[in-house]
C-alpha cells in the first residue's frame, strides 16, 4: 500500500524538487521498516504448551523467555480486534496466582482454540464436564 502511495506520488507529481522526493521515500521507507521489523520479531518467536507450564520465548537480538506453570495459574483471556479475528490471530493474557501477574502472549494464530487448549489442561481430566448443565 505504501509503495503504491510512493509511486502515484513520483507519477502523479513528476517534475518536483529533491525535497519532495525525500518526502515521498520517507513515506514508502518508514511502512517498510515497521513491518521488516514486525516480521523478524515474529520470526524469533515462539511459543509451546505443555502438559506442565507454558513456554514463551520472544526477541530479535536477546531472547527473553518466560516458564509459566500450569497449576500457577488463574484465568486465560482472549484479545481480539476485529481486523486481528478476521485475520484469525490476536493475544492471549495469562494471569498468574503468585506472581500477582498478567503476561501478554503477542500474535498468536487462533487464539480462541489456544486459551481453550490452556483452560482444559489447568481443569482435572475428572472435572471435565461436571459442571455442564448446571445452573
Amino acid at each position: 500500500m505504501t509503495i503504491a502511495i510512493g509511486i502515484a506520488l513520483d507519477v502523479g507529481i513528476p517534475h518536483t524538487s529533491v525535497t519532495l522526493h525525500w518526502i515521498e521515500g520517507a513515506v514508502v521507507a518508514i511502512p517498510c521498516a515497521w513491518l521488516a521489523v514486525r516480521v523478524v520479531r515474529w520470526r524469533r518467536a515462539w511459543l509451546m504448551v505443555t502438559s506442565l507450564r507454558i513456554v514463551d520465548q520472544w526477541g530479535a537480538a536477546s531472547g527473553n523467555q518466560i516458564d509459566i506453570p500450569l497449576d500457577s495459574i488463574e484465568r486465560v483471556v482472549v484479545v481480539q480486534s476485529l481486523v486481528r479475528r478476521t485475520l484469525g490471530t490476536g493475544s492471549i493474557d495469562v494471569a498468574v496466582w503468585e506472581r500477582g501477574m498478567l503476561h501478554r502472549i503477542e500474535d498468536v494464530r487462533r487464539p480462541d482454540v489456544l486459551a481453550r487448549i490452556v483452560t482444559r489442561r489447568l481443569v482435572p481430566p475428572g472435572d471435565w464436564g461436571t459442571d455442564w448443565g448446571s445452573d
